[in-house]
């Protein structure tokens, strides 16, 4: 198969493929139709696939039975605004289990969060296993103890509070290469899609920041999370059913804005 392939009798010539080819190595011929001019500099994002309303070009690195069909419109602005004011930090969780199905769709969410140069780089390590966070949890309340850091955290550990992972029944952990260049945004930008799909199956989502900063720097952590040689943790949710509703958003500081 060539690098694109242009079926003549659905093509239109109307240029859109060429338009959103974010990296050049499209051009239009002579009847506005796509010509590979530099397949060197594709990353296969699939824009131009995504984009024809004909049907009319195939990709050689773009899988056609994987394209999706995309919705017609989106949702009203009223609705995603007030999901995304109205999400919380959940740090107290049903004593009920977040499926393994359940979250395999959030991973198949996540995966189609937008990453730097589109290198999907980004891995994950999922536990549905209450007693693995714990012992995660543990291990990153030793790192804590052994630094002297938290020692608020440290003391409710010792009194059989976990404020370093909540108790959550389960939990995501990103992790990229460790020479990625945007690979903590692109981690931050995962988890994010993550967690609005996980709100959206009624689940509750907090960041786990202490484990990740852990993780920097605790070989006992990194090794208990399987983590491949070579890559770095840049973030974690936890996740859970929540066991309360929050009826009322709080306020927030006003934005430190600067028009230009």
């Amino acid at each position: 198969m060539d690098f694109i392939e242009v079926d003549a009798t659905r093509c239109k010539g109307d240029g859109l493929c060429v338009l959103v080819c974010p990296s050049g190595c499209l051009e239009a011929d002579d009847r506005g139709g796509p010509v590979a001019v530099d397949p060197a500099v594709c990353n296969a994002c699939g824009h131009c696939v995504a984009v024809c309303p004909h049907d009319a070009l195939t990709h050689s690195r773009v899988a056609a039975a994987e394209v999706r069909e995309n919705l017609p419109t989106w949702p009203d602005a009223a609705v995603v605004d007030a999901m995304l004011r109205g999400r919380r930090s959940i740090r107290a969780y049903k004593d009920k289990p977040v499926a393994r199905a359940v979250l395999a769709e959030l991973i198949d969410v996540a995966r189609y969060a937008p990453t730097a140069s589109n290198v999907q780089e980004v891995g994950w390590i999922v536990t549905d296993d209450p007693a693995k966070v714990r012992e995660l949890a543990a291990l990153t309340a030793a790192f804590f103890a052994a630094n002297g850091a938290r020692p608020k955290y440290t003391a409710m550990w010792d009194r059989g509070l976990d404020y370093f992972l909540r108790g959550a029944p389960a939990l995501a952990v990103s992790y990229v290469p460790a020479d990625a260049p945007f690979g903590a945004a692109d981690c931050g930008i995962a988890l994010t899609f993550m967690e609005l799909a996980a709100v959206a199956r009624g689940l509750g989502t907090c960041w786990a920041g202490l484990l990740t900063h852990a993780a920097k720097h605790s070989a006992p952590l990194r090794e208990a999370l399987g983590l491949p040689q070579g890559m770095v943790v840049e973030g974690g949710l936890m996740l859970g059913y929540p066991k309360v509703r929050y009826p009322g958003v709080p306020p927030r500081n006003p934005a430190r804005l600067a028009w230009l």
